[in-house]
């Protein structure tokens, strides 16, 4: 079975002004890996302006950008820990902007399996702590251990 997490998928301190930005950086580092085709970052940007992926959490806000499996090779999960927080609308919301700290890119390849994942990323998400460690931690390898769960929600 192929691991979801991957150090080289995890970007700290990045220097990204607005969603688009950060959807653009992941999936730039995505398609140089060959997680994902040309392509994914537009199909992630349109889906986001429709169907909005920021979530309020227990310490912080959070986004989960993604797609349909279209231009998925392999699946994963990114970490993009921004310099200053980004504005994602909300789910469930468009038009509703909230102050994202953690985004976490879902690229998913099957689709029976985004029930089980989603389930253990709200999990994350309600976990205050755990999202304060995540955010706070400069070592990409703590953060995939932090981040262990997902890993065995598929």
């Amino acid at each position: 079975m192929e691991k979801l997490l991957d150090e080289r998928l995890v970007l700290l301190d990045a220097n990204v002004e607005t969603s688009e930005e950060a959807i653009r950086l992941m999936a730039t580092r995505l398609e140089e890996l060959g997680f994902v085709n040309p392509g994914y970052a537009q199909m992630v940007i349109d889906r986001e302006k429709t169907f909005p992926t920021g979530l309020p959490g227990k310490t912080m806000c959070i986004a989960i950008p993604h797609t349909d499996p279209t231009l998925v090779n392999t699946a994963a999960i990114g970490v993009i820990v921004p310099r200053r927080p980004v504005k994602f609308d909300m789910m469930g919301e468009p038009g509703s902007a909230l102050d994202v700290s953690l985004i976490m890119p879902l690229v998913i390849k099957d689709p029976k399996s985004q029930i089980n994942l989603l389930k253990a990323m709200m999990r994350v998400i309600q976990d205050g702590d755990l999202l304060v460690q995540i955010r706070d931690s400069r070592d990409p390898k703590e953060i995939i251990e932090l981040l262990h769960e997902l890993e065995e929600a598929m």
